[in-house]
């Protein structure tokens, strides 16, 4: 008998473990999609901004993480937008901004089921955890 619920008791916990570990990562998947939520809502911002500039304004372009260069703007009428596989369309700003917001639309929908499948995930590891306790504390009671 008391083989059994040792045995029980360390399935428990490599069930726990293993979803401690995918909790995690789901976090820090969470982490990289917000990140890229907020990265999409800079860029929204920056279009709005772009669609006030007159041509001959002179701006700084970013080159690189902290790097930029002094460019004036010829014609802000189009933009160039990269849509995979190095294939880049040009675009006005406006169906642009809408493209932005159609991509932070996917991303919020993307937060959110990872945010249900976290506290999902939450739940089942807590009541993983009061089931050892309670073993581990009938044990001690024996």
């Amino acid at each position: 008998m008391a083989e059994e619920k040792e045995k029980k008791a360390q399935e428990l916990y490599m069930q726990f473990q293993m979803l401690d570990q995918h909790i995690k990562q789901l976090q820090r998947q969470l982490e990289a999609v917000t990140s890229q939520l907020v990265e999409l809502s800079m860029t929204g911002s920056s279009l709005d901004e772009f669609k006030s500039l007159s041509a001959g304004k002179e701006i700084f372009v970013p080159l690189s993480s902290g790097i930029f260069a002094k460019a004036s703007i010829k014609d802000t009428s189009e933009l160039l937008v990269n849509v995979g596989a190095n294939v880049a369309v040009k675009k006005d700003v406006a169906s642009t901004k809408s493209l932005i917001q159609s991509q932070m639309e996917e991303v919020k929908k993307i937060q959110k089921q990872m945010i249900d499948d976290l506290e999902k995930m939450t739940s089942h590891a807590a009541h993983l955890e009061m089931q050892l306790q309670n073993m581990v504390s009938a044990d001690k009671n024996s």
